[in-house]
């Protein structure tokens, strides 16, 4: 048994660590918007047939019409203001060691996801997304649910460059010396 007494626990200044906060974070296409908005639409289409149905067919609520409609109104007003405000917080970056993705406005979420705990790249296309050529990058990370991040609104084109290029330099993460730089 060896008896090394190199072992040093050196405070950290925090002035000099990188801030992540100085990155220019890229926004979400500009057509993500309209994929929102066709969702939410869909959305309250269908709230609003299904209360329409209880107001016509169901007698003890017709006559809470007077609020509920009102209600329903303000409430999509709400969400569309919600997910408008939401939209334009989002944000992505892909860096040398890892990827950030910064997300919402009453709980801003910042998930920085270092290149060597990711396991799995998913590209993925909805309907509407493949209407205006777009996609969304799932990075699934070693480190759980919390770690994983889900990047919608990208190009498909810019989408399948990133993907592309994470996975290159995964590779070259486990397999070191097969290529020279990315």
């Amino acid at each position: 048994m060896s008896s090394d007494t190199s072992f040093t626990n050196e405070t950290i200044d925090l002035n000099h660590l990188p801030k992540y906060e100085e990155i220019s974070l890229k926004q979400p296409h500009s057509s993500y918007w309209k994929i929102i908005c066709i969702n939410l639409v869909i959305f309250f289409v269908l709230l609003g047939v299904g209360i329409t149905s209880l107001l016509l067919f169901v007698d003890e609520i017709q006559p809470n019409a007077v609020w509920i409609v009102p209600v329903y109104f303000i409430l999509a007003v709400i969400f569309f203001i919600l997910f408008r405000l939401s939209f334009k917080k989002r944000g992505y970056a892909v860096r040398t060691h890892d990827v950030i993705y910064k997300s919402g406005i009453i709980a801003e979420s910042t998930t920085i996801v270092p290149l060597n705990r990711i396991q799995h790249i998913e590209l993925n296309e909805g309907i509407f997304s493949r209407i205006y050529k777009l996609g969304s990058l799932q990075l699934f990370t070693a480190g759980g649910q919390t770690g994983h991040i889900h990047i919608s609104g990208i190009a498909i084109e810019e989408a399948k460059s990133i993907r592309d290029l994470l996975l290159k330099k995964l590779d070259l993460l486990e397999n070191p010396g097969t290529e020279t730089e990315i």
